[in-house]
């Protein structure tokens, strides 16, 4: 047979971090899955890795920590 380039696997992708929004739950999500947290179902999803990400997740973090000292309950 004729071995093109064409041919071969681009190499593997290493599956991406994403974070649940809701629940926060680390996912490994490879190119073809679909975006949705494993543990809850959720489908909004931030990128691990990503600045914007780390903030949110402080953020997010920092309030759950205000809500459970009682301060700034919605």
């Amino acid at each position: 047979g004729m071995d093109t380039q064409k041919d071969v696997q681009p190499p593997k992708q290493q599956p991406m971090i994403y974070i649940c929004g809701e629940c926060h739950t680390e996912n490994e999500i490879k190119s073809r899955d679909p975006i949705r947290c494993r543990e809850c179902g959720y489908r909004i999803m931030y990128k691990k890795r990503t600045k914007r990400c780390i903030l949110l997740i402080m953020l997010c973090k920092y309030e759950e920590e205000m809500n459970y000292v009682g301060i700034g309950t919605y």
